[in-house]
């Protein structure tokens, strides 16, 4: 390298011309961090005079001097290219920002609700958005949406009586509450929404839904079995869909897991359903001889994998809705009000937890794998209510009349009480019941 100034050098580019002479790279030569360095800085033909080049070396030195910016040409373009990227990124979360709800539905659909969810939660989601969101604020920037407009959407639903009290509605306003408060907990996360507004829906008041407490007794059980008979008998349902109830009612299975339900997964050897894809993952479920007497009495159709059959397509499954209607009719035909497909999980986990003391056992049979999830199901049997209330009358008022011990007492009202009845057992003792 030649010199052409202090801390000025240059080497001639003999394959590049620049006016009548060969072009010349321009170096700098200083000790930004006591160390010499000699840093490319541009060609001739770019521009870079040693006037120029110089002013650049005087830059970098007062920056040494001040402790002040990059000391080097490569710190300096080092920072210039974050500095850019960070300009782009800004830019591109600007117009992320100002994008609307429904470009935040587009997104959320397709990379949490299809991957995440199943066919009826995808179907649920897609009615709440096209009915209730998309309406009200589909339009809106995501980062106009205020507490106001969250809160409008979900308390849409609710139907009030004459004072102001809410009469209906709810669980339709708290499945739209979850919907809208994850879909702008993504927004916050995918840089949608600028995380100083927070999420609009932290301040609106979740809608509490009252868990139902619908037991079915055993009469009722009983007259739905009765019902049932009378159905295969006159042939006024379809025998699957029959079969289906009888196989909810001994099993305690969700119905979406018993239509889904393959023969191959039907272990008779183990007396168990190996359910490959339940609410709670892969499920082992304990049946009896008399659940597995219903599922063998469906007709098989060669090349078919599933117990139950759609009745127009045989080689899909037996539609939710179809069996939910025919159990409508059954109900009905029975006199047992309030009652759904899903009461049948309700009354078989209570009987479950009412027949042992060991919950992990009734939780193998309703396929639980949270204890509370499965307490969820458990409902007070009124009954038993009534019996330990008259115990413990006769309790107290032996304690009064005599000088027994209390612990005495308490073990002679417990030998009083009647042995648990078993979750379920024939046809002809539930309908007895």
């Amino acid at each position: 390298m030649k010199r052409a100034a202090p801390g000025v050098y240059y080497r001639t580019v003999t394959k590049r011309k620049h006016g009548v002479r060969h072009d010349r790279r321009f170096y700098i030569r200083h000790s930004p961090y006591g160390k010499q360095i000699d840093e490319p800085i541009g060609l001739a033909s770019d521009g870079w005079t040693v006037a120029r080049v110089q002013g650049e070396l005087s830059r970098l030195q007062e920056a040494k001097r001040t402790g002040i910016g990059p000391r080097t040409l490569q710190e300096e373009r080092a920072a210039n290219e974050r500095a850019e990227r960070q300009r782009v990124e800004d830019a591109a979360a600007f117009a992320r920002r100002r994008q609307t709800v429904a470009e935040l539905w587009d997104r959320y659909s397709k990379e949490v609700v299809t991957i995440e969810n199943k066919a009826r939660t995808i179907a649920q989601k897609t009615r709440l958005w096209k009915r209730r969101i998309e309406p009200a604020i589909g339009g809106l920037k995501i980062d106009d949406v205020t507490e106001r407009d969250a809160g409008a959407v979900v308390r849409a639903p609710l139907r009030l009586d004459e004072a102001g009290q809410v009469i209906g509605g709810k669980a339709e306003a708290a499945n739209l509450y979850r919907l809208l408060h994850h879909m702008f907990r993504k927004a916050l996360q995918w840089n949608m929404r600028p995380r100083e507004l927070g999420n609009p829906l932290e301040s609106v008041a979740a809608p509490k839904v009252n868990r139902r407490e619908r037991l079915l007794t055993g009469s009722e059980i009983g007259a739905l079995i009765k019902t049932l008979d009378a159905a295969e008998s006159g042939l006024t349902e379809h025998s699957h869909a029959l079969a289906a109830i009888r196989a909810a009612i001994l099993t305690g299975c969700r119905i979406s897991e018993l239509l889904r339900l393959r023969w191959q997964e039907i272990r008779r050897d183990e007396m168990e359903l190996h359910l490959p894809d339940t609410k709670t993952g892969f499920s082992r479920r304990p049946i009896s001889a008399a659940a597995l007497a219903v599922l063998d009495s469906v007709e098989r159709m060669p090349g078919v994998d599933f117990v139950f059959r759609a009745i127009t397509i045989p080689t899909a499954p037996l539609p939710y809705t179809t069996v939910e209607r025919a159990f409508s009719r059954i109900a009905a035909r029975a006199e047992v009000e309030r009652c759904t497909l899903h009461t049948l999980r309700h009354w078989f986990a209570t009987m479950t937890a009412n027949s042992v003391s060991n919950a992990r056992v009734g939780m193998a049979l309703t396929g639980h794998k949270s204890h509370a999830a499965y307490m969820n199901y458990v409902h007070g049997d009124r009954e038993q209510a009534r019996a330990l209330a008259n115990q413990l009358a006769t309790l107290a008022e032996g304690l009064a009349n005599s000088s027994s011990n209390v612990t005495d007492m308490a073990k002679v009202a417990a030998a009083k009480q009647p042995p648990p009845q078993p979750p379920y057992g024939s046809a002809t003792e539930v309908q007895r019941g």
